[in-house]
C-alpha cells in the first residue's frame, strides 16, 4: 500500500488528470448527444466508435502520464527506491494504479456514453451498459498497460506516443497485425469488423492477454534499469 501511494497522490492532485477527464467526458458526451439529439437508430453504435477509436486511448495515455509523473516507468519510482524498496515492486505498483485508474475512468465513461446514446436499434439498455462497462473497463487496463511498455522503454513520452500511434494505425485494420492491438479487439467487443476473424471471446482473452503481458514485461524492464 506504501509503494502505491506515490502514483495515487500523482494521479488525484495532478490538475493535468483531472483536466484530461473532464475534456475526454466532454468529448464522448457530446457525441452521444448529438446522436441522442437526432433520435439515432443505432445511437450508442456511432457514439461509441467515437469514444473507443479516440477519447479511449487518448484518456489512458493521459492517465498513464500523470501516474509516472510525466517520466519513464524506472525513474517515477527513483525516490521509493533510493529508500530501499525493491525496483520490481515499486514498478508493479505504478502499473497496477495506473491500470485500475484507467479501468474506472474508462469503464464509467463507457457506461454514460452507452445509456446516454441509446437508440431504439441498440441491444437493451441495461445489457448494453453493462457489457460497455466491461468491455471499456478491461480495454482500458490493457491500454495502459500496453503503453507501459514504451515507458519502460524510455524517460520521454516518444516511445508511448510512438506505441499510440502504432496501434491506431495497424489497429485500424483487419490482419494479423490488428490483432496485437487493443484497439481492434475493442471494436470487436463493440460490434465492430474484428481483427484477423477473432470471435468476442477471443477478442476478451487477447485483452486480458496484452494486460498481462504487458504489465509483465514492463516490470521486468523496470526492474532492470538503473537510474
Amino acid at each position: 500500500m506504501m509503494l502505491a501511494r506515490l502514483p495515487v497522490l500523482r494521479l488525484t492532485r495532478s490538475w493535468s488528470s483531472w483536466l484530461a477527464f473532464a475534456s475526454a467526458a466532454a468529448v464522448a458526451l457530446g457525441s452521444a448527444w448529438v446522436q441522442r439529439s437526432h433520435a439515432a437508430i443505432h445511437g450508442a453504435d456511432r457514439a461509441l466508435d467515437v469514444y473507443s477509436t479516440l477519447v479511449l486511448p487518448l484518456l489512458v495515455y493521459a492517465i498513464v502520464a500523470a501516474g509516472l509523473g510525466r517520466t519513464g516507468l524506472a525513474a517515477s519510482g527513483r525516490s521509493l527506491v533510493r529508500l530501499g524498496a525493491s525496483r520490481a515492486r515499486v514498478a508493479a505498483s505504478t502499473v497496477l494504479v495506473t491500470g485500475l485508474a484507467s479501468a474506472i475512468a474508462c469503464g464509467a465513461l463507457g457506461a454514460l456514453v452507452a445509456a446516454c446514446a441509446h437508440g431504439e436499434g441498440d441491444p437493451p439498455l441495461g445489457e448494453d451498459v453493462t457489457h460497455v462497462l466491461a468491455f471499456s473497463a478491461l480495454a482500458g487496463l490493457a491500454y495502459s498497460a500496453y503503453l507501459m511498455v514504451g515507458a519502460a522503454l524510455a524517460t520521454g513520452a516518444w516511445a508511448r506516443l510512438t506505441l499510440l500511434v502504432v496501434d491506431w494505425l495497424v489497429g485500424a485494420g483487419v490482419g494479423l497485425g490488428a490483432a496485437f492491438t487493443p484497439r481492434a479487439h475493442l471494436r470487436n467487443l463493440l460490434g465492430g469488423e474484428p481483427p484477423f476473424d477473432a470471435l468476442p471471446w477471443e477478442s476478451l482473452a487477447a485483452l486480458a492477454t496484452i494486460a498481462v503481458v504487458c504489465s509483465g514485461w514492463a516490470v521486468h524492464r523496470a526492474s532492470r534499469t538503473r537510474v
